[in-house]
Order: C-alpha cells, then structure tokens, then sequence
C-alpha cells in the first residue's frame, strides 16, 4: 500500500506540471491557427500598413478573441471585413473591429455568433 502511495503522488507532482504545460500548448496552438488565418484573410495590398491584429486564445475552453484596429477606415471596409472574417473563423470566437469611423472618435465593431437558433429568436 506505501508503494501504491508513493506512485500516486510521484504521478501527481511530475504529472501536473506535464499537463498544464500541455494544455498551455494546446492554447498556443489554437492562437497560432486564428493569427494565420486573420492574416490571410487581411493580407491584402490596401490594408498594408492600417491594420493591428491582437490575438487571444481562451484557455481551456474560454472563448477567443480576436482584435483588429484599423486605421482610416470607412464603414463598408469595417463591414466587408467583418463579413470575411466571420466565414472564416469558429463560432466560439468574438470579432471586434475598431477604428476611427469617418469621425475622430474610434468605433468598435463587435461580432460574437449565436450559439444556436434559439438566440436569434428562431
């Protein structure tokens, strides 16, 4: 039984630091994967230079989030790359686009997709 005992914990102080680095790579991944596909849906020559992406992934199971500053923009830009990205990206991550909206003062644009049909009244 003190040989079971010992095991136990032994697995427990190598075992929870394992995981947890494992999990802090699976989060790592995940905003890999949404920082490439942002930029390849934003890759374009007329967005070079005006835009600022931030990336973060939710850990162990938290939504992402994904901002993007644009500077000079106009609202059908907002609006096309709202409509791109939300093609693009999973249901489980909320879009904010900010910039300044023919005006001085900076907008905010936030896209978080229903969960299901029911949040839209369906």
């Amino acid at each position: 039984m003190e040989t079971f005992g010992a095991v136990l914990i032994a697995m427990l102080v190598l075992g929870g630091p394992l995981i947890w680095a494992m999990v802090l790579n699976l989060r790592d991944r995940r905003e890999a994967r949404l920082l490439s596909t942002v930029l390849a849906e934003l890759s374009g020559p007329d967005l070079r230079g005006r835009v600022a992406i931030g990336v973060r992934a939710g850990l162990l199971g938290a939504p992402s989030v994904v901002k993007i500053h644009l500077l000079c923009a106009s609202r059908q830009e907002i609006w096309e790359i709202l409509g791109r990205l939300s093609e693009r990206l999973s249901r489980r991550v909320r879009l904010e686009v900010t910039g300044p909206v023919e005006r001085p003062l900076a907008a905010t644009f936030t896209f978080v997709p229903a969960l299901s049909g029911r949040m839209l009244g369906a």
